[in-house]
């Protein structure tokens, strides 16, 4: 009889505890960065590295710490956060908060306004 009682109960633990967001939406995603002007280069907190405009693979529950430069422009930096995303919150169980599937990076796109010596023309 103590076996019946918990049947209703199995479906709810099983949702909680399996990854089905990890499965769909992955650990990672791609964010865009983009600078006016183009060419500056974008570093990461992470270690990864590009140059303006461009996309990278990161994991989606680390905040960024993005540091852009470019000759003759002020450094700027930003930062990319993790946001419960709408989909990952209603496909996520436990599993999902751990890997970080239920989150979104934000702002993504990122674009950057760099203030140069010779005013926005782009080189």
């Amino acid at each position: 009889m103590a076996t019946l009682r918990w049947a209703p109960v199995a479906p709810l633990a099983w949702f909680l505890v399996t990854g089905c967001a990890t499965m769909i939406r992955g650990t990672e995603q791609q964010v865009s960065i983009n600078t006016i002007p183009v060419g500056a280069q974008v570093q990461l907190s992470n270690g990864m590295s590009c140059s303006s405009p461009c996309t990278l693979t990161v994991p989606r529950n680390q905040s960024l710490s993005i540091t852009i430069t470019r000759d003759g422009c002020a450094p700027q930096t930003a930062s990319m956060v993790p946001v419960l995303a709408g989909a990952g919150v209603i496909l996520g169980g436990l599993i999902d908060y751990g890997t970080g599937a239920v989150y979104d990076l934000q702002p993504n796109p990122l674009t950057i306004m760099l203030y140069c010596r010779d005013g926005l023309a782009s080189h």
